[in-house]
């Protein structure tokens, strides 16, 4: 992978998972990089265990919230006054999960706004940000395999990723004129804390963990150095010819 040195980097939800394994590979990608998370204490938790990360400029932000997030990215137009790469990684507990006839209106809101719309949001200050200057961009949004066929029991979270899929698409071909490429990543079963979490809830945590291993062609999770590892190639020059493109990283899972 070529350095990414001199390059600014903007990744959401970044604390953890998959964002927080983005954030750490675009910093031995020697890039600069820019996140934010609900939670301050998971951020100084993962400094803890990646001293690394101290050179990150983290900002404890609720993106789901406006006013958050407006004021997030003008703290990030005076601070570093461009952005040459954007991740958009958003994991909420409002995803919608379950038959769709028993959500509430709140909970279908609730889902639309965290997977979808606080993600379009994030695009428009990105991509101004972008324009401010002639250098052009690489963003990609973190999709799911989910976006890509029907799921059953999680049809508003699916309805949230096809919509980031189809914005992917759409965007990408309205801006690379101006020198922006914007492409998705849609990851398959990974082991994230809310994978993590659903398992240890499991009545028995692996004999779960076995029968969806077993559903995966490569027999396993993904680890999200894997998923954060396809994304950092997106946004890096060995993708420049690469726009509009969803790069499926999921053991086969979607193929089945």
């Amino acid at each position: 992978m070529k350095s990414l040195a001199g390059k600014i980097a903007l990744v959401t939800g970044g604390s953890q998972g998959i964002g927080l394994a983005t954030v750490q590979a675009l910093l031995a990608a020697e890039a600069t990089v820019i996140t934010c998370g609900r939670s301050l204490d998971k951020w100084k938790l993962a400094i803890a265990q990646n001293p690394a990360l101290c050179t990150v400029d983290f900002h404890a932000v609720d993106l789901t919230l406006p006013s958050e997030l407006k004021a997030w990215f003008a703290s990030v137009r005076r601070t570093h006054g461009r952005l040459d790469i954007a991740v958009n990684n958003f994991a909420s507990s409002a995803r919608g999960i379950g038959g769709f006839s028993k959500l509430s209106d709140g909970e279908i809101s609730a889902a639309m706004h965290a997977g979808l719309l606080a993600p379009l949001a994030c695009l428009r200050e990105e991509i101004l940000l972008m324009q401010l200057g002639t250098r052009g961009g690489a963003i990609v949004n973190v999709s799911s395999i989910n976006g890509l066929r029907a799921t059953p029991g999680a049809a508003v979270y699916s309805a949230a990723k096809h919509g980031i899929e189809g914005i992917t698409k759409s965007l990408a071909l309205e801006v690379i004129g101006q020198g922006i490429r914007i492409n998705a990543v849609a990851p398959g079963v990974t082991l994230t804390p809310s994978w993590e979490a659903r398992l240890a809830a499991a009545e028995s945590p692996s004999a779960l963990k076995a029968s969806v291993e077993q559903m995966v062609p490569l027999k396993r999770f993904a680890d999200a150095d894997e998923i954060a590892n396809a994304i950092v190639w997106l946004c890096s020059d060995a993708a420049s010819y690469v726009v509009g493109h969803t790069l499926v990283v999921d053991g086969g899972l979607s193929q089945a």
